[in-house]
């Protein structure tokens, strides 16, 4: 069936080797949590892999971070796609008006529809020195965006109602030097970071028609090599008070499009997002948003995030978290996600976010790690 092998899919892409319109990152399990937020919040850790300008602001005061290999997995259903693909092959070879009517309505409902579903790992270290923050990040993405493409004897009505599921598959890794120093500028506290980063990309597209789809077919298409490049993201954040900090950063500032063989263009534009944070100590507040939106890979929607989120501190052992997340792009009909998740310390790290959304959109992310 086509929600299982889609889902199978997603896993296994992640096994052959940061894509535009899904909401911006997906790094680590406190801002998932947290509606996504981590442009004023967050420890050194997610610094160096969101934005780099909180590098230097250290909120725990830990010299030392290790994130170990974290993984989380996102899936947006936009218009129940999935669902209804399955029950689209299961009314295939009825001659039965009522059934073949209803594969119409289907593919009618389908059009523009899309779903995306990524397998995001990742990993870091951190060393916060008395002059400067520097470290190393491992991450990789494995996206799968998919929809309906040439639709047939739907409008006008005809006896053989078809449509082809198009695919395709992008995965990136990438090796990121993370850098982050603080200034005191007539007492205003100004932190600035930038983080190189080496990207390898690669694809694979999928063509089939939709009554004998099965996205696990995926994985025989051939893969495609689409080369490597360097960029660097670079960031900033002001303590404008004691309690309120703000944070902006740029990521790709130097960008780059690459070509898949079917002659589908894979851009990485820079792309500016701004975030504020309140941390009153036990309780900390965000809010984030996408200044500039993000191109679709293929059949989704493009994307320009909206994020607000919570966070409450017991003793700097136990962390509840709480977001909610909306995507403003125009045109964009993408379901709202909330998040709820949970940190707890045990001698080590151990932080778990899930996200959910209407038409079984859904994601969850979980790490551990160290801090000294």
């Amino acid at each position: 069936m086509f929600k299982k092998s889609l889902f199978a899919a997603g896993l296994l892409a992640a096994s052959v080797s940061n894509v535009q319109a899904l909401p911006y990152g997906f790094y680590d399990a406190r801002s998932v949590a947290m509606g996504n937020v981590s442009m004023a919040t967050g420890g050194i850790t997610t610094a160096a892999l969101s934005n780099p300008g909180m590098l230097a602001v250290n909120e725990s005061d830990d010299k030392v971070a290790l994130l170990l290999p974290a993984i989380g997995v996102q899936a947006i259903d936009d218009g129940n796609v999935v669902d209804l693909v399955d029950e689209f092959q299961a009314l295939e070879g009825s001659v039965a008006a009522a059934d073949i009517q209803r594969q119409i309505d289907i593919l009618t409902e389908l059009g523009g529809a899309s779903v995306i579903a990524a397998v995001i790992p990742n990993a870091a270290f951190v060393y916060s020195g008395d002059d400067l923050t520097w470290g190393v990040t491992v991450r990789a993405d494995a996206v799968i965006s998919a929809g309906l493409t040439n639709l047939t004897d739907v409008n006008p009505p005809g006896p053989n109602p078809s449509a082809d599921v198009q695919a395709l598959g992008i995965v990136t890794t990438e090796i990121g030097l993370p850098l982050g120093k603080d200034f005191n500028i007539s007492g205003l506290q100004v932190s600035f970071g930038v983080i190189p980063r080496f990207v390898q990309l690669d694809a694979v597209e999928y063509l089939q028609s939709a009554d004998i789809a099965d996205i696990d077919d995926i994985l025989d298409a051939p893969e495609q090599d689409l080369g490597s490049f360097t960029t660097v993201d670079a960031g900033i954040t002001l303590n404008l008070v004691d309690t309120f900090r703000v944070g902006l950063v740029a990521k790709n500032l130097i960008e780059e499009t690459k070509t898949t063989a079917l002659g589908r263009d894979i851009n990485f534009d820079t792309h500016l997002r701004a975030g504020a944070a309140i941390d009153l100590g036990m309780v900390t507040v965000a809010a984030d948003m996408d200044l500039t939106e993000r191109k679709p890979i293929f059949s989704e929607n493009p994307s320009k995030s909206l994020s607000v989120g919570a966070e409450i501190d017991a003793f700097n052992t136990v962390q509840l978290r709480a977001g909610y997340q909306t995507n403003l792009a125009s045109g964009a009909t993408d379901p709202d996600l909330l998040s709820v998740g949970v940190g707890i310390w045990l001698g080590f790290n151990l932080d778990i976010a899930v996200v959910a959304g209407e038409d079984s959109s859904f994601g969850g992310f979980i790490q551990t790690g160290f801090h000294f």
